[in-house]
Parts: C-alpha cells; structure tokens; sequence
C-alpha cells in the first residue's frame, strides 16, 4: 500500500506492526522513489515537501506526513486512508522487512535463540523475508499499549 521515504523508518515499522504494508527502501535518492512507486502503484510517504511537491507533478499519489508524534501520524494515516487496523498486533508484518510473520515451535527456532528464551516462551515467530525470529519479551506489553492508544486515537 505505501512507500516510506528514508525520513520516516520509525513510521514505517510501526505501521508493519499494525499489520500495514509498507515498504522501506532507506538509501534510495529522490527520483529513484518517485519512479518506484510509479512501477508499484503505491502511495509515497513523506515528511519533504520538495518530494511530495515533484512527486505529485509527475502523477504519483503522495501523502505529505506532518511532523508531528509518531502516534499522531499513525492515528492520521489510519483515518485518512481507513486502515483496519482491528486485528493489530495478530496480524503484525516483520518490523525490520515487511515479510510475514509465522507461528513456529520450538524445535525451529533451537540454536536461532538463546536456551533460556526456549525454556521461557512456547510461542515464536519467525519471518518470511528476513528469517528473523521474534518472540513475547519485555517489549511486547508496551508494544501491545502503544496499538490500543493508537487504535483509541482513531475512534
């Protein structure tokens, strides 16, 4: 759905964990990003106004985010385009890469996590794209209120 210029990394992880597609290409130059969301028919993301402006000139469809919190920008992005984001965090996409997230056991996951997290947690997940393995950790609670207070932002 969305593109995200190299400005807005954090914007752009935290829309994945709301189970937004969003693609994050953080060393590519202004004309390269306009070209690439015309060949994959996305919306651009970005906080430039030069980009958003020479963007638009050449047709493609652009969304100038303010500079404002991170929450205010997602709660934004959400009412403007009317994201569902009522499953968020089930439908979380890889932070890092955009892959998809699969539930795997245990036995997968030996020797990719260390043994205590193994005798912690039953529940892993790995990605589709980068190969990375996630789990519940001390961040998931504040992860999980970040999504409720966004997700009440935009009620």
């Amino acid at each position: 759905m969305f593109v995200a210029d190299a400005m807005l990394k954090k914007l752009a992880r935290w829309l994945r964990l709301l189970g937004v597609e969003v693609l994050y290409p953080p060393s590519i130059d202004d004309d390269d990003i306009i070209e690439f969301t015309k060949k994959s028919n996305k919306i651009l993301l970005t906080m430039d106004s030069e980009l958003c402006r020479r963007a638009r000139k050449q047709g493609r469809s652009v969304f100038l985010v303010p500079r404002k919190s991170t929450d205010e920008q997602l709660a934004l992005l959400i009412k403007r385009f009317k994201l569902d984001v009522s499953d968020a965090p089930s439908r979380v996409l890889c932070p890092l890469c955009n892959g998809t997230l699969k539930e795997v056991g245990k036995k997968e996951v030996k020797g990719k996590v260390p043994a205590e997290l193994l005798q912690k947690h039953d529940v892993f997940w790995k990605c589709s794209g980068c190969k990375k393995v996630f789990w519940e950790g001390s961040h998931w609670e504040r992860i999980n209120r970040k999504v409720e207070r966004i997700k009440e932002m935009t009620r």
